[in-house]
């Protein structure tokens, strides 16, 4: 009867080696479900600012396709701001640049430029229109550009 007791009193439990290995298993297991939860978080954020600002820039160039050909000045850039920062949803006549704030993901800011493009031929020009994300992850990670070519053939009206 000795011998099955110091058996079955040793078997009885965990060792405290044992309860640790198993808390060291644990927290790296955790560490690792953690940053999968961060990086999936922050990819998030990057594709809903991707979103808005494909949104964006498409809502710009639709809205500088729609000003009539004479009214298109030429001069923006895309990597700085040129004239007055205004609302995307605001005229774009006398301004080429603006910003896009959205709810739930967060300011867009939007360039464009228009330029001619043979000095020859007067009667069309390109047009490039880039969006970019602001948030603090995303940057150029939410860029979308779109460039389109308007034209005049209409001599009488002066272009």
């Amino acid at each position: 009867g000795t011998s099955s007791d110091r058996i079955s009193r040793r078997e009885a439990g965990f060792t405290l080696i044992e309860a640790l290995t198993a808390i060291v298993i644990l927290s790296f297991g955790l560490m690792a479900v953690t940053n999968l939860l961060i990086v999936a978080a922050s990819s998030n954020a990057v594709a809903n600012q991707s979103s808005a600002s494909t949104n964006s820039a498409s809502q710009v160039l639709e809205q500088l396709r729609s000003v009539s050909f004479q009214n298109l000045a030429i001069g923006g850039s895309l990597s700085t701001d040129q004239g007055t920062t205004v609302a995307c949803n605001a005229p774009l006549v006398a301004t080429f640049n603006c910003n896009d704030d959205i709810p739930g993901v967060g300011r867009i800011h939007t360039r464009w430029t228009i330029e001619a493009t043979n000095p020859a031929n007067p009667q069309a020009r390109f047009i490039t229109v880039r969006s970019d994300g602001t948030g603090p992850l995303t940057g150029a990670r939410a860029r979308a550009q779109f460039t389109t070519i308007r034209t005049c053939t209409n001599l009488l009206i002066g272009c």
